[in-house]
């Protein structure tokens, strides 16, 4: 769960054309990993600006 959270968090600070060389992974994949970590900032910032 840890390493997942990091790829995702990895994913969502660096282009995912990067991503997916620095890691040898597919280009969706990163792609997909940069889409999931931008619904989870979303997700933390509502929480964050609830009262």
């Amino acid at each position: 769960m840890a390493r997942n959270t990091a790829l995702v968090e990895l994913a969502s600070e660096l282009p995912a054309t990067m991503v997916s060389r620095l890691l040898g992974v597919h280009q969706s994949t990163a792609d997909s990993w940069k889409r999931i970590g931008g619904q989870y900032n979303a997700y933390a910032a509502g929480v964050a600006s609830r009262p």
